[in-house]
């Protein structure tokens, strides 16, 4: 028992093992529901915290969704009632069955059963659990269509060389102009700041995104992106736009509202909605979103020149 253990004299190695046992019959005896009541809650979770305490990124929007599926799917179906050391893997794969025949989706029944993955692999990680009774179990394959692009007439309609078009202001035209000509993404757009744009030498600097409407971390990948050209039509308007601001410090965000705090994920979603219906560009069937910026039509960027 010693060797095993790692301890040299006889006792340390027994009361190691008694330490073990206590800590492993504590966890055997918690049923699922119970084994997860910290999962994802903020300053108790202790995946959020390793990956915290690592300085990996995770939003507080994340953690709250992931929470939200544990609670409304896991929680709430009889797998939730099974002690989390008796739990086989078709146990796992019953329960994904069952969130089908409810009639949830294939990617909201993946999303679920990946919240759930989390947790248990983070009790093996922490050695609470022996095994994991997801391991195998991949996410279910679905067939994804093609995210829409717009026609070069759409981007004509929607950022007309004169005015602000179907949009509410030259802010909104500013913010979506640059992710249709720039393809920068909602998070890192909106965490621009005047310091972040040269407008002489028509480039900005991606160094960092809003993760949610109050964690700003660091862009997707990681990666900050330098240098980034600009088109002469993006600069000539994010120039207009910086004359009529209050806020041009090189600290300040470039896109804010009237007392310089950040846009939300909601005024975001409200514009380019409300955009497109004064437009009266359909999105529904094409797939059309703010993400489609990023894809170009087929001249791209001259589609707006």
């Amino acid at each position: 028992m010693a060797r095993s253990t790692g301890k040299v004299l006889k006792h340390e190695a027994k009361a190691y093992v008694e330490r073990l046992l206590a800590k492993g019959q504590a966890v055997s005896d918690k049923t699922l529901s119970e084994f997860l009541e910290p999962y994802y809650v903020w300053g108790r979770c202790p995946h959020v915290a390793r990956l915290v305490t690592e300085k990996k990124q995770i939003g507080e929007q994340h953690v709250r969704h992931r929470r939200a599926l544990l609670t409304k799917y896991v929680l709430t179906d009889e797998i939730a009632r099974v002690k989390v050391q008796d739990l086989r893997r078709g146990d796992i794969l019953d329960f994904r069955q069952r969130l089908r025949a409810q009639g949830q989706s294939d990617r909201q029944a993946s999303r679920i059963i990946s919240a759930l993955k989390t947790c248990l692999k983070e009790g093996v990680y922490r050695e609470e659990l022996d095994r994991d009774p997801t391991a195998g179990i991949g996410n279910i394959r679905q067939e994804r269509s093609e995210r829409g692009v717009f026609t070069t007439e759409e981007l004509r309609t929607l950022f007309p060389v004169q005015g602000s078009g179907p949009w509410t202001d030259l802010r909104a035209y500013c913010v979506f102009l640059v992710a249709a000509t720039v393809g920068a993404r909602r998070g890192e757009i909106l965490a621009l700041r005047w310091g972040d744009i040269d407008l002489d030498k028509m480039t900005l600097n991606i160094e960092r995104a809003w993760k949610d409407d109050t964690t700003l971390g660091h862009p997707k990948w990681g990666k900050a992106r330098r240098d980034i050209a600009i088109p002469a039509v993006t600069a000539a308007r994010l120039k207009a736009l910086r004359s009529e601001s209050l806020h041009v410090l090189p600290d300040a965000l470039a896109f804010c509202n009237d007392d310089g705090s950040s846009l939300s994920t909601r005024w975001w979603q409200a514009g380019f909605r409300g955009a497109m219906d004064r437009a009266m560009i359909d999105m529904g069937e094409r797939r059309l979103t703010a993400h489609s910026f990023r894809y170009y039509s087929d001249v791209g960027i001259a589609g707006i020149r």
